[in-house]
């Protein structure tokens, strides 16, 4: 950002020195300064003896420069250069701009008889001229003392808009300001140059839409050398009017690639994409165009160029103001709208001037060319301010990625100590279950005390139990790699050998129902695909907050059948789980408002293992009358075989 402003400055500078109104020198304009009369031949049939003779008696005079916009008719000027413009010195006569295809100029001393003296120039003859000079000069001797100076008749004509700026200098004034033009020139090319460069390397690194429209916008420099005229400058003597072609060309490219570097300047693709497609449609029909140049048919060409202009730079200004609007007026997006505005407006003034449609001014016509370079550079500056967000946002989500990972990692390290943990505890639990079954048996009396306190030892043993293979289950499912093992199991063994589990105590009553009927143990065989051990797990944890939840009373596992699955509805009397969603009791280590105890696991652990299993856990009702969880299981292939089915 530095460089480019040191680069502006430097722009800015030299703008001043070159272009200060104290520093210039002040030639003669035809037109402003010097009157003449104009004849206009539309057919351009008219010889210069008829042209001269029809000017000659013409007293009607015009004091602007000659512009007339597209036009295939003939324009002949007669006008005088007095003794007093002379001062009995030589001056120089330069012609442009430098697109106008035919300048013939004929001169000669005011009243005399000698031939008329004529020089030819013009885009198409290669900028002929009396000096090495980008623009076609040529030297008037001072006229003899015994007349009044020089007659002057021109005739001209081109393909391009008509346009004559013709002023008469002292040798000593043109050579200074020859001279600061071509340094100033000189530093635009040069910054030109180094900011194309800029452009393609970044475009190459970075692989923007911006930058590789910044580097195509390179074009308007050639364009811009071709009418300053330093393409017939460096090229004199070409076969092929190089300079003739490039002008009428790049007109039409430059200005098709200035529609799209308008629209990724404010990301059209992104924020207005209908726009973005109208743009690159109008884009490409404006590069058409370019076939009308061969057949002759440039003027058609430029019409129909400023007609798509008209319509797309309207079109522009209000996606800027759209978009500022819907975006709630950040001030960003109208500063990347208004350079390309500028050179917009700059261009269009340049058009204008070009149909003859405003007065023709040497300053409106060059003044875009030096917004070029400003919209290049800002171009560039708005690419690298893009980039270090992006590249901002880029290490923003690297850093997230790579927190999320740092957790992921200590999750699963956790996970994986508790399960270590957990399968280190079982085997000294187990000894500890087999200790107290070995110690309650071998006790003699019934009612003996030590009995009670073998059977809260057991208890307490069992939460335990239940407590590691929950660990041990939530370790097992959030291995990404581990499947369960599914397999036929008995329903009601499974059931049994999970309430088992949970030690119903003696204020609490297990009731078996299938379809809402109580049913023996052994008065069914149902088998439900499942892996057994997990499901037992799951099952208990279920009947196991059952217990845990309700001080007493009835515990009913209703199972219900249907064609293909099995569903297990638990109920308690409880005081149900409070104001807790179903869908967070689900989540880990959670727990309902009313739990005052337990790791908020068990129902998680549950239903994941519900879910691998290809059924379902969820919670039915919750009240202050008790509690309801459904399992939704698959039935296996064997299907089912019972008296007591109806």
């Amino acid at each position: 950002m530095t460089s480019l402003k040191t680069l502006l400055t430097l722009a800015a500078l030299v703008t001043v020195l070159c272009f200060n109104k104290s520093t210039l020198a002040e030639p003669l304009s035809i037109g402003e300064d010097i009157p003449y009369s104009v004849l206009v031949d539309v057919k351009g049939a008219f010889t210069f003896a008829q042209a001269e003779q029809a000017l000659r008696y013409d007293t009607r005079k015009q004091q602007a420069t000659l512009s007339r916009g597209y036009t295939r008719d003939t324009f002949w000027l007669r006008f005088e250069l007095t003794q007093t413009v002379f001062n009995q010195k030589e001056r120089w006569l330069e012609l442009g701009p430098n697109f106008v295809d035919d300048i013939q100029l004929f001169f000669r001393e005011k009243g005399s008889d000698v031939p008329w003296q004529s020089r030819q120039t013009g885009d198409l003859l290669n900028s002929v001229s009396d000096l090495d000079y980008r623009n076609p000069v040529f030297l008037l001797p001072a006229p003899s003392a015994s007349t009044d100076g020089y007659e002057v008749i021109m005739r001209v004509r081109s393909t391009s808009t008509v346009i004559l700026a013709a002023t008469v200098w002292t040798p000593e004034e043109f050579l200074g300001y020859a001279t600061r033009s071509t340094s100033f020139w000189s530093f635009y090319f040069g910054l030109a140059a180094l900011s194309s460069l800029l452009a393609l390397v970044l475009a190459v690194m970075l692989r923007t839409h911006l930058l590789w429209t910044a580097t195509a916008f390179s074009v308007a420099y050639v364009f811009v050398a071709s009418i300053q005229g330093y393409v017939n400058w460096i090229f004199p003597s070409t076969a092929i009017p190089l300079q003739h072609y490039a002008t009428s060309a790049l007109v039409l490219i430059s200005f098709a690639v200035l529609m799209w570097m308008s629209s990724e300047t404010i990301n059209l693709r992104k924020h207005l994409p209908w726009a973005h497609k109208i743009l690159m449609m109008a884009c490409g029909v404006t590069l058409s165009l370019l076939v009308l140049i061969p057949l002759d048919q440039y003027e058609l060409a430029i019409k129909i160029k400023t007609i798509i202009l008209l319509m797309t730079y309207t079109l522009f200004i209000y996606s800027v103001f759209h978009i500022w609007v819907r975006d709630k007026f950040p001030l960003s997006t109208l500063g990347l709208g208004i350079s390309p505005m500028l050179c917009m407006i700059a261009s269009l003034f340049g058009i204008f001037s070009a149909f003859g449609w405003i007065p023709f001014y040497q300053q409106v016509y060059v003044i875009w060319q030096y917004v070029l370079v400003e919209n290049m550079l800002l171009v560039l500056a708005i690419s690298v301010y893009r980039i270090r967000k992006v590249k901002q946002e880029e290490f923003e989500r690297q850093k997230l990625a790579n927190d999320l990972e740092a957790e992921r990692e200590a999750s699963f390290n956790q996970r994986q100590f508790m399960g270590t943990v957990s399968h280190e505890f079982r085997t000294p639990l187990a000894i500890i279950s087999a200790a107290l079954e070995n110690l309650r048996l071998s006790e003699c009396e019934v009612e003996s005390s030590r009995l009670a306190r073998y059977q809260k030892i057991a208890r307490a043993s069992e939460r335990l139990i239940q407590l590691t293979d929950n660990c041990l289950a939530d370790a097992r499912l959030s291995a990404d790699a581990t499947a369960l093992y599914l397999e036929p199991t008995d329903l009601m063994r499974l059931l049994v050998s999970a309430a088992s589990l949970v030690q119903v105590s003696d204020t609490h009553q297990l009731m078996l129902t299938v379809n809402g009927r109580a049913t023996a143990a052994e008065g069914f065989n149902c088998q439900v695909l499942v892996d057994s051990a997990m499901m037992r797990i799951a099952i208990s944890n279920v009947i196991d907050n059952a217990v845990k939840y309700s001080n007493g009373g009835e515990i009913r596992i209703d199972c219900s059948l249907s064609d293909a699955t099995v569903s297990i509805l638990i109920c308690d009397q409880g005081t149900g789980i409070g104001n807790l969603d179903s869908d967070g009791l689900f989540q880990r280590y959670r727990r309902g408002n009313s739990s005052k105890h337990g790791t908020g696991l068990g129902l998680f652990v549950a239903q994941q293992i519900a879910y691998a299993s290809g059924g379902n856990l969820k919670l039915v009702s919750s009240s202050a009358q008790g509690s309801c969880f459904e399992f939704t299981l698959e039935q296996a292939a064997e299907g089912l075989t019972s008296d007591e089915q109806t």
